[in-house]
């Protein structure tokens, strides 16, 4: 007598199941990474949100004052500043906008755009902060956008 041998057939996921598996996973690590800053944190720093979220834009001139020390490293902080544009490059796949002159805190953007922003015009930058020492910011990823009298911002 020959003996079968049994396959089990497995489960196909599509290709829709497993992206939103992966996207449930990303969002959930991200709300866990979020979770880990208490709003407290965000006490007097208008300018500071938790990722995606709207904060008040500082100016130049108030954004030293709400820097904190630190941020754990497994978490994002958004960050919202408008400024006088000082610099306006691209290096034909991403933009690098800034705002804020010397001697005060410099702030420079990483985006895919700019649109028409040049150096001289007031801009509101919104994205990722990651502090690079005691006067530079960067943000990345990032919004580059002018600045109007609707966005609650100081300049």
């Amino acid at each position: 007598m020959k003996m079968r041998r049994l396959i089990r057939p497995r489960p196909v996921l599509s290709y829709a199941g497993v992206v939103a598996s992966v996207g449930l996973a990303l969002v959930t690590g991200q709300a866990l990474a979020q979770s880990l800053l208490p709003d407290s944190f965000f006490a007097g720093r208008p300018a500071f949100s938790h990722p995606e979220q709207p904060a008040k834009p500082a100016s130049c001139e108030s954004i030293a004052a709400q820097l904190p020390d630190s941020i754990p490293a497994d978490s994002r902080v958004d960050m919202a500043i408008a400024g006088t544009v000082s610099l306006v490059r691209t290096d034909g796949a991403l933009w690098y906008v800034a705002v804020c002159a010397d001697p005060g805190v410099r702030v420079l953007c990483v985006t895919y755009g700019a649109g028409d922003l040049k150096p001289g015009d007031k801009a509101v930058l919104r994205g990722g902060y990651n502090r690079q020492d005691g006067r530079h910011i960067l943000l990345d990823p990032c919004l580059a956008s002018p600045w109007n009298d609707g966005d609650g911002a100081e300049p």
